[in-house]
């Protein structure tokens, strides 16, 4: 069988994972990185035994569901109220934090976990989850195990199969999809204002193929300027190596802008053929210019244009709500799954109760807060 270059791009991420873990790629993320086979698919499986309060959300349940939401509070919180919102945030989450901590699920084995914040798949059968598990249960007799990036929208047939293999959906995130190929997507003002920017010489776009290894050092400032500096030291912090995987492999097609002779934009592209989805789980750009530049529109701009070129439906990921929404995207809540079922009965309760309490509280936080 000929492998597509992407997913000959995934063989040589997880190549190099095995033998370097998961910090090789992240430098905030220090796990091991295995692999299994699930319906002739090698897929990797991330394997964290510690994890500080620096740990990247995509390795760490812990830091996806309490210290980002708890950074978060504390960061929107008025500055004159930011140590009573620490105090407050430490007495909702503490109970949370006990939860999780007596289920175990930060040391869960992630499976198809590429380390990046949208994960996508093919939408495996009943079949392929019913030999999966069992694997699984071989393999990882004393952890959790999960699945992150879990969307019944996106994947039904997943979603359902891991339902009726008892693996539990637990609420994670608001994310947004489009299908560029829907003509409604295109009639939306923002989305015409903004390809008009794309025509715009002032500010070039520099495709994959004119990009260079010299260019990668700033290609990662500008990421982490974006979402370590202004965000959150959560996010994935991509190393040196990393893109310099997306450059010689196109793991990522990365695509930069070009103003005044220097790159002041990043966006780098992931299309999954065999799901028929398109994503970024790169995007920065230089924050100090003036907003009025539009950088960001071109590149979210960028990225819808590649996705209809593509024949690809757009996975937007989280946040910028209402920027997402004005472009074609439509709300869908997104989870992890969780499958305890191996593990002692005090470790199911636990992770029953945290699933429960966040499957009643989570579903209308995030719906709130697209409202914003």
């Amino acid at each position: 069988m000929t492998l597509s270059p992407q997913l000959r791009a995934d063989a040589l991420w997880l190549l190099a994972a095995k033998a370097r873990g998961g910090a090789h790629w992240l430098s905030n993320v220090d796990c091991k990185i295995e692999c299994i086979s699930i319906a002739d698919s090698t897929q990797p499986v991330s394997l964290l035994d510690v994890s500080n309060r620096n740990t990247s959300y995509v390795a760490s349940p812990r830091s996806a569901w309490l210290r980002y939401a708890r950074d978060e509070a504390i960061r929107h919180a008025p500055a004159y109220t930011q140590t009573l919102a620490s105090m407050a945030s430490t007495l909702v989450f503490s109970p949370m934090a006990a939860m999780l901590s007596a289920s175990d699920i930060d040391r869960a084995a992630v499976v198809g976990n590429h380390l990046m914040s949208t994960n996508l798949y093919p939408d495996w059968q009943e079949n392929d989850i019913k030999d999966l598990t069992a694997h699984l249960r071989e393999l990882y007799p004393d952890r959790p195990f999960m699945m992150r990036n879990i969307c019944p929208e996106i994947s039904p047939q997943l979603a359902n199969a891991l339902q009726q293999q008892a693996w539990e959906l637990i609420p994670a995130r608001m994310i947004y999809t489009c299908d560029p190929s829907h003509n409604a997507v295109w009639k939306h003002n923002h989305v015409k204002k903004d390809a008009r920017l794309l025509h715009d010489t002032a500010i070039q776009i520099i495709p994959p193929e004119e990009i260079r290894s010299s260019d990668l050092p700033k290609m990662r400032a500008l990421f982490r300027q974006l979402f370590i500096d202004k965000h959150s030291r959560l996010n994935p912090d991509f190393t040196p190596a990393f893109f310099e995987l997306c450059l010689e492999t196109g793991f990522l097609d990365l695509y930069a802008l070009r103003w005044h002779d220097r790159l002041v934009g990043v966006i780098g592209i992931y299309h999954h053929p065999e799901s028929g989805w398109i994503t970024t789980p790169l995007i920065g750009y230089d924050t100090s210019l003036p907003q009025e530049l539009g950088l960001y529109r071109r590149l979210m701009a960028l990225l819808l244009q590649q996705a209809k070129q593509r024949q690809a439906k757009l996975h937007y990921s989280s946040g910028a709500s209402q920027f997402k929404r004005a472009r074609g995207g439509e709300a869908h809540l997104e989870y992890s799954a969780v499958f305890t079922s191996h593990l002692s009965r005090y470790q199911q309760c636990m992770t029953q109760m945290w699933a429960k309490t966040l499957q009643k509280l989570a579903p209308a936080i995030l719906r709130k807060a697209d409202q914003y």
